[in-house]
Formats: structure tokens, C-alpha cells, sequence
């Protein structure tokens, strides 16, 4: 009897340690264990268009690129909000601010009050401006070199010519396409001192039907190719080449896809790669406001060769003015001040 009550006992004892062992366990995780780590929200990045939007084969389409490769190489978030009318230019950078973008970008030199504005406002947000200048330490003003890359279009635009005369079509007359005017016009006399050039602006970079109705007149009378620097606009000069049989030059980005008989070249501009290292800066906590310049030395500015419709003798010509200018032996004119001065390079 005495054998069997300490058998008993002994399983009492073993079941009570067992559970007090139990209950000591099922306290542990809800007293020390580490709470999950919080999942890390991703930075979002955003730009606002200008009165092109996106789907402009162009300049807003660059920068929307650059945001994409942006979120491939940093993993961010992209967003962009497009706008119609000048009017929407502030409200837009500041809806964008208001959700927490890290970085907001705007899209051409129509937006940089704007932009100046919205910057004081949102002090503790970064802003991108592209082709402008705002004097705020929370903006980096992304300014190009165009008039290199006009000036080595000039200068095929004359040498593919058969007839003497070529043509240039802008959006609207600011600063940013005189600077293209400059260069296309002094490139194309270097290659062709008695070369005609047709001036146009169509008034506005979001009206295809108005960039036909520009080109065609310059079309009629002589010119066999056109450089357009018009956003949408300038699609319907790329229409226009199309059904006269005739030349174009893109611009921004390589637009030979656009009609490949026609677009004889087109004047790169890596937007997309100025608007990256942007972003780059803001993730690597090292983002600075001041003024950013690309051009041909930078990898930014370019001519395009796709379709193979320049000569070969024509584009390893571009390419020696492309040498001038990277050494500084040719200045391209940037303005119509220094177009007036300048005087083409003995070869």
C-alpha cells in the first residue's frame, strides 16, 4: 500500500512541475518576445508634366522613364499627376507634397514659378526643376546643353539636304528652344555656309494638328528636312514628314520608331538620366538644391543614328564636331546674342 501511495504522489509532483513548466512557457512569448519589425514604407518619387502629359513621344515621357528606372534601381514608388493648363502646375506639385513625396520633379521651363512656390511652401520636400532655375536650398535645377546636341543636328540636317534649305519647328519661343534654334542654326551653317534656315513656333507643345499645319508651308517651300522641338506639336511635323516623303528630326529621345523612313535623326536629351541621379540623391541622404548641368561631355546630350539614314561620310562628321565640342574647340551658341557673334570653324 505504502508503494502505490508514493507511486501517486511521485506522479502528482512530476504533473505539477509539468504544468507549472507549462505556464511558464506560454508566459514567455507574450512578456519578452521581440515585437515584428515594422515593414519599411517605400520612398515615393513623382513628377508633374507639363501641358504635353505623357504620351508625348518626348520630353515628359524621358522623365517618366528616368522615375521607372528609378524604382527598378532603388525599389521607390512613382507617381506623376499631369497637367493641362498652367493653372494646375501648383496644385499639382502641392497634392504631391501633401501625400509625402520624397522627391517631386517638374517637367520644363513653363513650370518653374511654380515650382518656386510650391518649394517655399513645402520646405521639408525635395523638388527637381528641368530645364530652370529656382534659387531654393530644397531644389536641384537640371539644366541641358541643347544647343550642343541642336548644333550636331544642324549640321547633318545641311549635309543630308538636297536643296539648300531646312527648317526648324518650336513649341512655344522660351529660352530652352531659342537654345535649340541657336545650335541648329549654327551647326547647320558650319556644315553649309550657304544653308537656309525656315524659322517656326507653333505657339503651343501640345497641339499636333498646329505642328503640321508649321510644317507644311516650310515644307512647300524647300525644305527637305525639319527640326521639331514642339512635345505633342511636334508629332504632327513627324505626320507631315510622313505623307510629303520627306525628313524630320526628332527630339529628347530617339523618335525614328515614330516613322522610319522619315526621322532622319534626333537630338537626344537623357532626361531620364538627370532625373535618376536625382532620386539618387534623395535615397543616399545626400540631395543638394543648386544648379545641374548635362551635356555631351556628361553622356546627357546626343545625336541619334537609328533607321540608318545619314551617311556614313555625314554622321563620322557629327561625330568629329562632337570631339570640338567635348575639347572645347567649337562653343555652340546657346542664345541669339552669341548665334549672332558666332562664326563657323575653319575644318
Amino acid at each position: 500500500m505504502m508503494k502505490v501511495f508514493k507511486t501517486v504522489l511521485l506522479v502528482f509532483i512530476v504533473a505539477s512541475v509539468g504544468m507549472g513548466i507549462s505556464g511558464c512557457n506560454k508566459s514567455v512569448p507574450e512578456e519578452a518576445a521581440a515585437a515584428p519589425a515594422p515593414v519599411a514604407e517605400k520612398l515615393v518619387m513623382a513628377m508633374v508634366t507639363n501641358q504635353s502629359g505623357l504620351g508625348d513621344q518626348s520630353f515628359n515621357d524621358a522623365a517618366w522613364e528616368g522615375l521607372g528606372q528609378a524604382e527598378i534601381k532603388y525599389g521607390i514608388e512613382r507617381k506623376v499627376l499631369e497637367s493641362r493648363e498652367q493653372a494646375q502646375y501648383v496644385p499639382n506639385l502641392s497634392t504631391l507634397a501633401e501625400q509625402g513625396a520624397s522627391l517631386v520633379v517638374g517637367v520644363g521651363f513653363m513650370i518653374k514659378d511654380a515650382v518656386a512656390e510650391a518649394a517655399e511652401m513645402y520646405p521639408d520636400t525635395y523638388f527637381g526643376m528641368v530645364d530652370g532655375s529656382v534659387d531654393q536650398p530644397n531644389v536641384a535645377s537640371i539644366h541641358f546643353r541643347e544647343n550642343e546636341g541642336a548644333f550636331l543636328v544642324g549640321a547633318i540636317a545641311a549635309k543630308v539636304s538636297k536643296t539648300g534649305t531646312i527648317g526648324f519647328v518650336g513649341g512655344m519661343s522660351t529660352p530652352v528652344t531659342n537654345r535649340f534654334e541657336a545650335g541648329y542654326r549654327a551647326g547647320a551653317m558650319t556644315a553649309n555656309p550657304d544653308i537656309e534656315v525656315l524659322i517656326s513656333y507653333a505657339g503651343t507643345f501640345a497641339d499636333a494638328a498646329k505642328g503640321e499645319e508649321m510644317a507644311n508651308p516650310q515644307y512647300d517651300q524647300g525644305a527637305d528636312v525639319i527640326f521639331q522641338v514642339a512635345g505633342q506639336t511636334g508629332l504632327g511635323v513627324i505626320n507631315a514628314a510622313k505623307k510629303k516623303g520627306l525628313y524630320v528630326i526628332g527630339v529628347d529621345r530617339d523618335q525614328n520608331y515614330l516613322a522610319p523612313e522619315n526621322v532622319l535623326s534626333s537630338m537626344i536629351k537623357r532626361v531620364d538620366i538627370a532625373v535618376l541621379n536625382a532620386v539618387g540623391m534623395v535615397v543616399d541622404g545626400t540631395f543638394k538644391g543648386g544648379d545641374y548641368f548635362y551635356g555631351i561631355k556628361e553622356g546627357a546630350i546626343d545625336f541619334a543614328t537609328s533607321g540608318d539614314l545619314i551617311p556614313a561620310d555625314v554622321i563620322e562628321y557629327a561625330n568629329m564636331l562632337k570631339g570640338k565640342i567635348v575639347a572645347g574647340d567649337i562653343t555652340a551658341p546657346a542664345t541669339y546674342e552669341e548665334l549672332e557673334k558666332f562664326s563657323p570653324p575653319t575644318m
